[in-house]
């Protein structure tokens, strides 16, 4: 298995946000359309169907906003290389390994990037995204490879760092 260049993390990562724009898109037009239909039309003044849609429309169109500044925020992001001497920062993609029940070695694939929570796939390596504000990745920018890291009761070692 290779390992994937940055360039083919960020291109999955600006595809994964893609995604979550095209969905906050059809959740406000639904929305929108739910807010506008003339069925929809309070009937008294307790009838909310209406507002609540258009609430809901406006939240979704807030998503959408902070989206695409978090899209063009990574589009113009230049994402920094590591050797094996550096210390893991932002742009690291860093391989765990260890931490295994039964003796049986376990790898993870860790990224650190202006925005987390998302795993991706690249060449089918499956890499999880995390933010530099992560507690993980607080962990992670102290080591560089060889280093140890406990994570609950599993010890990983940080064995690649690019």
């Amino acid at each position: 298995m290779s390992i994937p260049s940055k360039n083919e993390l960020k291109s999955a990562l600006l595809a994964s946000l893609d995604n979550d724009i095209d969905a906050a898109l059809a959740a406000a037009r639904q929305a929108q359309a739910t807010a506008s239909h003339e069925q929809n039309k309070p009937e008294n003044q307790y009838d909310t169907l209406a507002l609540e849609a258009a609430y809901l429309a406006h939240g979704q169109s807030e998503r959408i906003r902070e989206l695409q500044q978090l899209r063009i925020r990574i589009g113009q992001w230049s994402v920094p290389e590591f050797d094996a001497d550096d210390l893991a920062g932002l742009g690291a993609l860093v391989q765990l390994q260890g931490g295994a029940e039964n003796d049986h070695p376990a790898e993870r694939w860790l990224w650190i990037a202006p925005v987390g929570g998302r795993q991706i796939e690249v060449d089918g390596l499956s890499v999880q995204v995390i933010s530099l504000q992560a507690p993980l990745a607080q962990q992670l920018i102290r080591l560089g490879e060889g280093d140890e890291l406990t994570l609950g009761t599993d010890c990983w070692q940080l064995e690649h760092l690019s």
